[in-house]
């Protein structure tokens, strides 16, 4: 069966020999009726669920042959307004809303006398009502926000619209079977939603964990001759596939627990087996990146970071969070959940390499000011000289990144150059992890390979082997016994912003 790439409508999916994953089952409670809200990142599949949602209440069952839902469900017609803002034009957004309510009228053989757009889908509705509950689904309600976040007076002018018209939705409960908002974002607190109080946020609810993304078992299934095709194609094992595709692009979760692939990113690399980054690079994060160095995380923070419920439930567009809105739109997700009397925190990190590369290579960008097919070759160049051991090679690349470096954003600070050749390394692709504790110390980054064994002891106006000494000495190679180990003590002198010294020791294996 053909890939569904860019298909987001159920029913020309189904209809056009494409494959699905049978998501029904984690729908039900949506079917069962209520009001939620519901985030995911963009290209996870809301659109989908949407049409999914939308077809199955119009009746649509022989849409729904073979799937978990078909025996689940008596499929009686009820009347659906679907209102997706890809396509309203946010920059008139109010006469676009009204537009969109008097051409869903007059499809259904309705009348409507109404000046603004809250007025028209109170009407809409109470009229639509009449016979069956409404179905009222609304995709990427934060549009209109989201792109206008850095243009306050149009970015409010869209708020107040929406917030009259959602402000309407509690008082016609009893002409509604279902609302469902959609959306990236989770503006949470926004005056966005005064009025509309009952909704239910299951973003973060397990029973709707995998409802967007693949699981493994999913991919195996569905797509068993796709990924068959794929491995005799980059001729590797299955364990090594699997391993591969799990380190790339899946880790994503909402509970903790359950982590799922990627669907974009999944379907684009059995279409041409490449590792790369494909959802990353359906929109670059500019804004983000640039959040992340003025609010002052440094890139280790980012691999392993402590929230509370205020940082992972709300968003405010007047005062951007960067964690917060890193997690909301995909480039940070849930490891743990750890609930108590006292109130939920989490454990935050990037899901998997193709988002942690690809945002170092981005965030190195914002601290180097250089550009991005700049820095994405430094990382090759890094990653040919680590693996060949050409420490000359390595370390001149290292100082080429420091020097372009302006002046009035770097201080002179040990920290601040261990991030930056944090971001360098994990920009090769290699695994890195930085600020590793063991316990006898914490060492300063680690670069492990199925065979070999990297470790870096950075110093700031010492010398390379004090930095060495340091890594003997609290025996930070004990672990990786039985692997070919370099050791490399690295000392930064703060005047020249570059290695000025470094010192490399290799262990073998049977050290």
């Amino acid at each position: 069966m053909r890939l569904p790439i860019g298909i987001q409508d159920f029913q020309k999916l189904r209809e056009g020999g494409y494959v699905y994953v049978d998501k029904t089952m984690h729908m039900m409670p949506f079917v069962q009726g209520g009001y939620y809200f519901f985030s995911r990142p963009r290209r996870f599949g809301k659109s989908l669920t949407l049409t999914t949602l939308k077809a199955l209440f119009e009746g649509k069952k022989h849409l729904f042959e073979g799937l978990w839902i078909q025996d689940q469900h008596d499929f009686e017609e009820k009347p659906v307004i679907h209102i997706n803002f890809n396509f309203l034009d946010g920059k008139q957004l109010e006469t676009s809303m009204m537009e969109y309510f008097l051409e869903e009228a007059q499809k259904q053989g309705l009348e409507l006398q109404a000046s603004r757009p809250a007025e028209a889908f109170r009407k809409l509705v109470e009229q639509l009502g009449q016979k069956q509950p409404v179905v009222l689904l609304i995709d990427e309600y934060d549009k209109p926000l989201v792109d206008f976040i850095h243009d306050d007076a149009l970015r409010n002018t869209n708020q107040e619209v929406l917030r009259r018209v959602y402000g309407t939705i509690k008082g016609l409960d009893e002409h509604l079977h279902l609302v469902l908002l959609t959306g990236v974002s989770r503006f949470g607190k926004l005056s966005l939603f005064s009025d509309l109080n009952n909704l239910y946020d299951a973003t973060l609810d397990p029973r709707f964990a995998e409802l967007c993304g693949y699981t493994r078992e999913e991919l195996q299934t569905d797509f068993a001759a796709h990924h068959q095709a794929a491995q005799k194609r980059l001729q590797v094992s299955s364990e090594a596939y699997w391993e591969t595709l799990k380190r790339w692009y899946n880790g994503y979760s909402w509970d903790g627990v359950h982590r799922v692939y990627c669907p974009f990113s999944m379907l684009l690399f059995l279409q041409n087996p490449t590792l790369k980054a494909y959802w990353y690079e359906t929109g670059t994060p500019t804004f983000l990146t640039k959040l992340v160095r003025q609010q002052g995380y440094t890139p280790f923070q980012l691999e392993h970071l402590r929230a509370g419920d205020g940082v992972i439930n709300t968003a405010s567009v007047e005062h951007l969070d960067s964690v917060s809105m890193m997690f909301q739109t995909g480039y940070l997700t849930l490891k743990e959940v750890h609930p108590s009397l006292y109130g939920t925190t989490y454990t935050l990190g990037f899901p998997n390499e193709e988002v942690r590369v690809a945002f170092a290579q981005n965030l190195l960008q914002e601290y180097t000011q250089h550009q991005h097919n700049q820095g994405v070759l430094q990382g090759v160049v890094l990653r040919d000289a680590l693996l060949e051991q050409d420490w000359e090679a390595f370390f001149a690349q290292i100082n080429t990144t420091l020097a372009g470096v302006p002046y009035e954003i770097f201080p002179r600070r040990e920290a601040y150059f261990n991030s930056l050749v944090h971001l360098m390394l994990v920009s090769t692709g290699l695994p890195t992890q930085s600020q590793v504790q063991t316990s006898k110390g914490r060492m300063d980054t680690v670069l492990e390979l199925p065979d070999q064994v990297f470790i870096f002891e950075f110093k700031l106006d010492s010398t390379a082997q004090e930095a060495l000494d340091q890594i003997k000495t609290a025996g930070y190679a004990e672990k990786f016994a039985g692997k070919k180990l370099w050791l490399s003590g690295v000392n930064f002198d703060s005047g020249s912003k570059s290695v000025s010294e470094w010192v490399i020791e290799f262990l073998p294996p049977e050290f």
